[in-house]
């Protein structure tokens, strides 16, 4: 199953990126988690999938659970793909789908034994990183704090594995979408479509602030 992996901390730009995918026609099934922004709405962010990350790794504590095994817990969110417990889908269409949470990061190696994966990593600076959890009033593992461990993961990952990977700077991508949007048809072999092309250009000027797939809010309770 090919899927592409959307890496980076809370307030990194990960939801745009993930939006950006569900545009150029990556599988997202949904429902996504809404979130207490204005300036995002839709996080993009798979519900089913950050439920089983969860249970992989704390949110508070930035760290795995004990007793846990993440691939036989992958291995049965991917079987749960198949039987089309989230929606239509046909693996052989040879569409990728997308998933992204930021705890995601620590268990990359497993995500890539268990998927055909190809990871997209978004960098921001770590300023910019707390001053958004700053403004959404997070709590700080949503700041730096968790970006430090996250990004020490993902770049652990990148120097340790071979796993493809592409990197994206948010603050260049708001700059030159349509670049961006290239290099990421490019990178994850989804079918150039113009019009699709532009409309993702246009989705990262001005993402969308209300979907019906909507759901929960965050920050939850940990």
């Amino acid at each position: 199953m090919k899927l592409l992996l959307v890496c980076g901390p809370w307030g990194s730009g990960t939801s745009l990126v993930a939006g950006l995918l569900a545009k150029l026609g990556a599988v997202g099934f949904g429902p996504f988690l809404r979130i207490n922004d204005d300036r995002t709405g839709n996080s993009y962010e798979l519900i089913a999938f950050r439920s089983l990350v969860q249970t992989l790794a704390s949110e508070r504590n930035l760290a795995l659970n004990p007793g846990i095994d993440p691939k036989e817990s992958l291995r049965n969110f991917r079987d749960r793909i198949l039987n089309q417990e989230f929606g239509s889908y046909d693996e052989n269409a040879g569409r990728p789908i997308f998933l992204k949470h930021p705890l995601s990061a620590l268990v990359i190696p497993q995500i890539c034994e268990v998927f055909d994966t190809r990871l997209i990593y978004v960098v921001r600076s770590m300023q910019d990183i707390e001053a958004t959890r700053k403004r959404r009033r997070w709590p700080e593992h949503f700041g730096i704090k968790g970006a430090e461990l996250i990004y020490t993961c993902m770049f652990t990952a990148l120097v340790n594995y071979e796993f493809p990977t592409t990197i994206l700077r948010y603050p260049e991508l708001l700059a030159s979408p349509m670049e961006h949007v290239r290099k990421l048809m490019d990178f994850t072999g989804l079918t150039r479509s113009a019009g699709l092309m532009q409309e993702a250009s246009e989705f990262v000027r001005k993402p969308e602030s209300v979907n019906i797939l909507h759901e929960r809010l965050l920050p939850p309770k940990s």
